[in-house]
């Protein structure tokens, strides 16, 4: 049994102006993520600052009266 190498495949070389368009599409999804965490974060921060949803004047703890 004789196994034929594989032929590697011809990548299309990128002219300079294509590589630095490809990597600014990447900067700009990278951005986007990051918005999205910010965004998140905030969200979760202003949750805390409003304070507990529970409240506790009105449970009932297990210690005799």
């Amino acid at each position: 049994m004789v196994k034929k190498k594989a032929k590697k495949k011809a990548r299309k070389r990128l002219t300079p102006l294509q590589q630095i368009r490809k990597e600014l599409d990447k900067l700009e999804a990278l951005h986007t993520k990051e918005e999205a965490i910010v965004e998140k974060i905030e969200e979760i921060i202003d949750e805390e600052e409003e304070g507990p949803d529970f409240d506790f004047d009105k449970w009932e703890g297990t210690d005799p009266d």
